[in-house]
C-alpha cells in the first residue's frame, strides 16, 4: 500500500499492510537525518510516516519571517528575536476593548493575504503518494485567548458575552472564508481537512461543556462544515482531556482525533477503544514527555501496548501524542517509528 492508501484506508477502520504512522512535527529532524545518515528531506520517508501537513502561509510568514509584530497572522504571538522559544513575547491586541465596535473596528487578517497557491502547490507534489491534510491550526477559543489574554477571554465569556461572541464571530469568518479557498485551491490532492483548537488541560475542559456548547461548538461546526460540504476526512487537533465533549465531535463529523494522550483521560486505552472505537480513529497515544528519558525496550512496549488496544480492527494511527521536541534523542525517535512500521499481527494488520 502507498502510504496515502495505507492512511486512508486506516481512517475507515480498515485492516492494512501495517500500522499507519505520522507525528504533528518533529523539530530534531536534523539531528535525526545525520543519525540515519540520509537528506533532511527524506526524514519524515525514513521514518515511514503516511501523512503530510499542509499549513496556511500568511504574508509569506514562513518564506520570509517577519520582523513587525503585524505581519504575523493576528498581530498576536512572535519569537522574540533573541530566543528560539515559542511565545516569549505576547501582544493581546483587544485587552481594552470597551464595545462591540471595537471588535469590528480592529484590523482583522484578509483572506487574500494567505498562500493558496504555495499550499496547492505543495499538496499536488506529494498528494499522490502521501495522505495530505491541513491546514491544522484554525482556533477560535485558543485564538480568543491570544488577542484578550486568557483571564480577560474568560471574564469577557461571563461578563460581556456580547463582546466575546462578536470576537469569536470574526475569528470564525476569517477561519471559514480561508478554509474554503484552501480546500478549492488545492481540491483532490488534499483529502483530509485538519483543524484544531485548543480548549482543554491534562485535567479536562478549561471552560465548562455547558459554556463550551454555547460559545465555542457552533463555531468550530462552522469551520468544519467547509470540509464537510466538499466530503473531506474531519481530521481534529485538541490537546489534554476533551473526552467530555467528544461526543459533540464525534456529532460535528469528526473521523480523527489527534492528539490522544492517554495519560490525560478519565478512560483506560482498552474503555477508550470501546466507547469510541466504532467511530472514531484515535492518533497519537506515544506519551511525548516520557520520550526523553526512554530507553528503547521502552519506546518499543508502549508503542506494541497502544496498538494491541487502540489498533485492533484498524482505526488508530500510532505516533508521539504532541509534537516531539529538541530535547528527545534522535535515536528515540527513530526507536519509536521503527516499532511502529515493524508491527504485525493479525487483526491488526493484513
Amino acid at each position: 500500500m502507498t502510504p496515502k492508501e495505507r492512511q486512508l484506508a486506516t481512517i475507515r477502520r480498515e485492516l492494512t499492510d501495517r500500522i499507519s504512522a505520522d507525528a504533528i512535527f518533529i523539530y530534531n529532524f536534523p539531528d535525526i537525518a545525520v543519525q540515519l545518515g540520509v537528506g533532511i528531506g527524506e526524514v519524515w520517508s525514513e521514518l515511514g510516516i503516511d501523512g503530510r501537513l499542509m499549513l496556511l502561509e500568511y504574508k509569506n510568514e514562513f518564506t520570509q519571517p517577519p520582523t513587525d509584530p503585524n505581519r504575523v497572522t493576528w498581530s498576536t504571538t512572535l519569537l522574540d528575536e533573541n530566543s528560539s522559544q515559542y511565545g516569549t513575547q505576547r501582544i493581546y491586541p483587544l485587552a481594552q476593548v470597551k464595545r462591540k465596535e471595537d471588535i469590528d473596528a480592529y484590523d482583522w487578517p484578509d483572506p487574500d493575504d494567505f498562500n493558496y497557491d504555495l499550499a496547492a502547490e505543495n499538496a499536488k507534489l506529494w498528494g499522490d503518494t502521501y495522505a495530505i491534510r491541513g491546514p491544522e491550526w484554525v482556533p477560535v477559543f485558543c485564538k480568543a485567548c491570544d488577542l484578550f489574554g486568557m483571564e480577560a477571554a474568560m471574564i469577557r465569556m461571563m461578563t460581556e458575552p456580547d463582546i466575546f461572541e462578536a470576537a469569536l464571530d470574526r475569528i470564525t469568518d476569517v477561519h471559514v472564508q480561508a478554509c474554503e479557498r484552501l480546500l478549492d485551491t488545492c481540491g483532490d490532492a488534499m483529502p483530509i481537512f485538519c483543524v484544531g483548537d485548543d480548549f482543554a488541560t491534562q485535567r479536562g475542559l478549561m471552560i465548562s461543556p455547558s459554556k463550551w456548547r454555547q460559545f465555542i461548538k457552533p463555531r468550530i461546526d462552522r469551520i468544519i462544515d467547509v470540509g464537510r460540504k466538499r466530503n473531506k476526512v474531519i481530521w481534529f487537533h485538541s490537546c489534554g482531556d476533551v473526552t467530555s465533549v467528544l461526543p459533540d465531535l464525534i456529532e460535528m463529523g469528526v473521523q480523527v482525533w489527534e492528539t490522544v494522550q492517554l495519560q490525560t483521560l478519565p478512560y483506560s486505552p482498552v474503555d477508550l477503544k470501546k466507547k469510541f472505537g466504532d467511530r472514531l480513529t484515535f492518533f497519537g497515544g506515544i506519551n511525548t514527555q516520557k520520550l526523553p528519558f526512554a530507553n528503547a525496550e521502552d519506546i518499543r512496549a508502549e508503542v506494541n501496548g497502544c496498538i494491541e488496544v487502540l489498533g485492533e480492527g484498524g482505526g488508530y494511527i500510532c505516533g508521539p501524542d504532541h509534537t516531539i521536541n529538541l530535547d528527545v534523542p534522535p535515536q528515540n525517535t527513530i526507536d519509536l517509528f521503527q516499532a511502529v512500521t515493524s508491527f504485525r499481527k493479525e487483526g491488526y494488520t493484513l
